[in-house]
């Protein structure tokens, strides 16, 4: 059998992986790695900064500066894709026939390339990103709205360029659907993340509500929990968030309610956090893609507490409690600060984390495309 080579363009580093986007690249990755996989690895830095670690998945790692100018807002392109343009990216692709797999929309600008054109090209896609910036677009204001609002006009525009594609990998059923309007060869590729559970620890008695807080999605998400079901039910001595770069509003605003803030905690740090919650809260108004934050608590002992549109596609709400209203994440707070997730309950979680998102059984999709 021929060895299997692969260039995996990533939209970010990786590692750490601390945040959505870079958990499901990252265990791909190292999934891909296991399989047997030549694979050479492009990643746009921005910020976090080159990764030796990520040689021991990759045969070669390069890296591009995301080139951000105050005029791409004005282009027709997505800001996501116009920031990746990379002649130096295209160069390193042109020097072999090796398929391709684009992380995201974000890094499918030589996507339909006329020199692509013999390549076998995949494109994961993370969710419905017109949708997606539609969602954010709703809950901002002033310039970011108008930012946001002209970013999914010209992402839903931009989605055309798909049908380059020789594959699409989705991460739900029904986003899918929506992608095979573009490639007929479109797949569920359920998040890959890391499902080797620790439920040997001992929890401790506090919520726990985690994520990449620059994201407004998530910003908001914290706030609703805040002002309606923590403060108005007296539970906001029990309450601990942890994330990426709170924006300055929320330090002041979690500092005005005495709410324990962890920034920017290291990968081990956030994981001893997520490890010893008794309970893991989490809202959202938008139902794009899969929330990877959500998957991770899955290793935890914990009791899960979302709302119906966090749980969207998921495949895994029977092993999550749904609360839509701030009376009913309060009661179920109460309930599950003292009272241990039940052992069978823990025993489905393992189940699910091994049958159904064990990257390495479900990277075969790719590997069988190569």
């Amino acid at each position: 059998m021929s060895e299997k080579r692969l260039h995996i363009i990533s939209f970010d580093v990786p590692l750490p992986a601390d945040y959505g986007g870079a958990i499901d690249v990252f265990y791909r990755l190292k999934a891909l790695s296991e399989l047997g996989v030549k694979i050479t690895l492009h990643c746009y830095e921005y910020g976090r900064g080159e990764s030796k670690e990520l040689e021991r998945y990759a045969d070669r790692v390069f890296y591009y500066p995301r080139k951000k100018k105050l005029l791409d807002v004005l282009n027709r392109l997505p800001f996501i894709v116009k920031t990746r343009d990379s002649k130096t990216l295209i160069n390193n692709l042109l020097l072999d026939n090796d398929p391709i797999l684009f992380e995201g929309l974000h890094t499918t600008f030589s996507l339909g390339d006329e020199r692509f054109k013999a390549r076998l090209k995949i494109v994961r896609m993370h969710n419905i990103e017109h949708e997606y910036y539609e969602g954010l677009s709703a809950q901002a204001n002033g310039f970011r709205k108008k930012f946001y609002a002209s970013e999914s006009k010209k992402l839903k525009r931009y989605e055309q360029k798909l049908k380059a594609a020789n594959c699409i990998l989705a991460i739900k059923e029904d986003e899918a659907l929506h992608f095979m309007q573009y490639c007929k060869n479109t797949k569920v590729l359920p998040a890959c993340a890391d499902i080797h559970p620790d439920y040997s620890v001992a929890t401790k008695p506090y919520c726990l509500y985690q994520g990449n807080l620059s994201v407004p999605e998530n910003e908001s998400g914290l706030i609703w929990l805040i002002e309606n079901v923590f403060l108005p039910h007296n539970l906001i001595n029990r309450l601990k968030v942890a994330g990426k770069s709170p924006s300055e509003d929320l330090i002041a605003l979690c500092q005005s309610h005495g709410i324990e803030l962890v920034k920017n905690p290291s990968a081990e740090e956030m994981q001893q956090l997520i490890s010893q919650a008794s309970v893991h809260v989490f809202y959202t108004n938008q139902d794009s893609g899969i929330k990877l934050k959500l998957v991770n608590t899955l290793r935890s002992p914990g009791a899960i507490i979302a709302n119906k549109k966090m749980l969207a596609g998921a495949e895994f709400e029977n092993l999550c409690i749904e609360a839509n209203l701030p009376e009913e994440y309060a009661k179920f707070i109460e309930s599950h600060l003292l009272k241990p997730v039940a052992q069978i309950h823990l025993e489905l979680r393992q189940s699910f984390l091994q049958n159904h998102l064990n990257p390495v059984k479900n990277c075969q999709i790719i590997f069988d495309q190569l």
